[in-house]
């Protein structure tokens, strides 16, 4: 059933929610795991084979095998889109694997335009969850 609140009552009730929300961003929270290209840049013009660097933050990057929560290796997809979470990486000339925990690598690419999505996994090559496991 509908209960009208007064003009007054719902000031009271959107401070009170205002206060609480205040209260709980003053506690500081731990940074989100991520994964990131640091070279080449977005849209930038390279010549072949191009040197790429990534790095990640808040996630271990070693050589695939035991998996372990916070660790895991990087794969870069060339010309592809990232794999599902949950899923397997494949492993073929476009789903590249650096499960030696490497965060560099030579690609020889054809000319022309070209998209790369770097994609965190567990020691089991399964794409992992969060917002910032793919870039």
């Amino acid at each position: 059933m509908y209960t009208p609140i007064s003009l007054r009552s719902l000031s009271i009730i959107m401070a009170a929610g205002l206060l609480v929300a205040g209260c709980t961003s003053a506690v500081p929270q731990a940074p989100q795991a991520r994964v990131y290209f640091v070279t080449p840049a977005t849209g930038a013009v390279v010549a072949s084979p191009v040197r790429v660097t990534w790095g990640a933050e808040t996630f271990i990057v070693e050589p695939a095998g035991e998996v372990k929560a916070g660790h895991g290796h990087l794969h870069i997809m060339v010309d592809t889109e990232c794999v599902e979470v949950g899923h397997g990486i494949p492993k073929d000339e476009t789903h590249l694997h650096y499960g030696q925990g490497q965060l560099e690598a030579d690609l020889a690419l054809a000319k022309g335009d070209h998209t790369l999505c770097l994609q965190a996994a567990d020691g089991n090559h399964i794409a992992l969850a969060g917002p910032g496991m793919t870039e």
